[in-house]
């Protein structure tokens, strides 16, 4: 086993100010909208369940062990860190607000531009000069997280727009959109499998935190995008057909209302 240079351990959280800032300001902002607007808007308590599962899920992101091991030793922390911010985090928070809040009637999002916009801002960041650079510069950190959420509700929003609303897509039209976003990330996550060398210098330099060496630690990180990018839309895909399913039984429960004619009634 290759020596230890540093350590990340369940302790290691960076309670940076501005992330701390952010999530209370967040939920302060939802808790007041609840209380204020709960008796005109259909408020459930499962989309406030949604909500606080999407600050959750930020928080661990930026503030938790991945942030710190992923800005500072571990490629495969920094995927789990990516995928959370572009994939869990803005679906939740949009499943967080009333679907009148969500706009669909106002807003079209097109289903091509968002797929295609979410995939090459993913692809871009990780090209090797611009990485190094999120780890290098701080404010391009930042850009580049607050570009994943950004993108990551553009991508969401036609899935969530409801069946029956203008321009909504079918249910085949919604799998084949989510089945055509997990080939970027199959491709990024296959070249950090297959790639021989490491990709980004600053993780082949990084003191290492685990046994894994560098070219191991970016096959895991391979692994993340390609196993956990495509979970995460396999597992959307499976929502939307028992949503299907659920609303398919429940029109089959209807009751049948049977009509008599006129003849029948006089005898």
């Amino acid at each position: 086993m290759p020596p230890l240079h540093a350590s990340l351990g369940l302790t290691s959280w960076t309670w940076e100010p501005t992330v701390l800032a952010g999530t209370l300001a967040l939920a302060a902002a939802y808790v007041w909208l609840v209380r204020s607007r709960a008796r005109e808007d259909s408020w459930s308590p499962l989309a406030r369940v949604y909500f606080a599962a999407g600050l959750l899920a930020m928080f661990v992101a930026l503030a938790s062990p991945i942030d710190t091991g992923g800005d500072r030793y571990l490629f495969s922390l920094h995927m789990l860190q990516h995928l959370l911010l572009a994939m869990v985090v803005p679906p939740l928070l949009l499943l967080g607000l009333p679907e009148q809040w969500r706009a669909f009637h106002r807003f079209h999002v097109s289903p091509l531009a968002a797929n295609v916009i979410f995939n090459l801002v993913l692809a871009v960041w990780h090209l090797p000069f611009l990485y190094e650079a999120t780890l290098r510069n701080q404010p391009v950190h930042v850009l580049e997280h607050l570009s994943f959420i950004a993108v990551g509700v553009l991508f969401w929003w036609p899935i969530l727009v409801p069946a029956g609303r203008p321009k909504s897509m079918s249910v085949i039209g919604k799998i084949a959109y989510l089945g055509f976003a997990g080939v970027p990330p199959t491709i990024l996550g296959l070249a950090f499998i297959l790639s021989p060398t490491v990709l980004y210098p600053f993780y082949a330099a990084a003191p290492r935190v685990t046994p894994l060496s560098p070219l191991d630690d970016q096959l895991a990180a391979g692994l993340v995008m390609f196993g956990l990018g495509n979970l995460i839309y396999f597992v959307a895909i499976w929502v939307i057909f028992f949503r299907l399913d659920d609303k398919r039984a429940t029109a089959g429960d209807q009751p049948t209302v049977t009509t008599q004619s006129p003849a029948t009634m006089r005898r």
